[in-house]
């Protein structure tokens, strides 16, 4: 009788601490952000660790990956990155953001130009996205 609630208890904890349950917190915000052309205002894995101002990105599309994760195509304008240009284009990995802030500002003209364009899920040859949920 006792292995009933130890499985629950488990179950319970497990789910709670599951990387998708933390992953679709974001989902909201940033679907609304890719429907309406807002910008977020992001912090993304160890940026605030590096001193790096949050990130500024014109979301594009938010994404399931064929590996079940969820993602974010957009242009990023301002924060860290790993080259000197930070105004690009970028793919974010919802699990590695910290947190999601809609703020006022317009997508650059270049930004509006990639999102009208579309992205397909592919980086080079590497194509990864299985369905896209917002765009």
């Amino acid at each position: 009788m006792k292995l009933f609630p130890v499985r629950t208890s488990v179950l319970v904890a497990f789910t709670c601490a599951s990387p998708a349950l933390a992953q679709s917190a974001h989902e909201a915000p940033l679907c609304e952000a890719a429907k309406t052309n807002r910008v977020v205002e992001l912090v993304y894995d160890k940026d605030a660790s590096k001193g790096c101002l949050p990130r500024l990105v014109d979301v594009h599309q938010v994404a399931i990956g064929n590996n079940g994760t969820l993602y974010m195509h957009g242009w990023q304008t301002r924060g860290c990155t790993k080259s000197r240009d930070y105004a690009s284009k970028r793919i974010f990995r919802f699990d590695k953001i910290k947190s999601v802030t809609l703020v006022e500002g317009e997508f650059e003209e270049k930004s509006q130009l990639i999102k009208d364009e579309g992205w397909d899920g592919c980086i080079g040859s590497n194509c990864f996205i299985k369905e896209t949920l917002c765009q």
